[in-house]
């Protein structure tokens, strides 16, 4: 899971790494400490954009 060596996304400290993808195409990295807290921020933002698409897809079929 860790890794890739390198600067985490969420503390800036040097790691090893594991990759967060974004459903818009973006990833970020986290380390160990962060990777319990980036997993959730990265699930929230999927799903707020889910939502968000969602709704607009909806509104454009009316």
């Amino acid at each position: 899971m860790f890794k890739k060596q390198g600067i985490c996304d969420w503390c800036s400290k040097m790691s090893l790494l594991a990759r967060h993808d974004y459903i818009d195409g973006k990833y970020h990295f986290s380390c160990a400490s962060c990777h319990d807290i980036a997993t959730l921020d990265v699930r929230l933002f999927n799903k707020d954009e889910l939502t968000l698409n969602g709704s607009r897809y909806d509104s454009m079929q009316k």
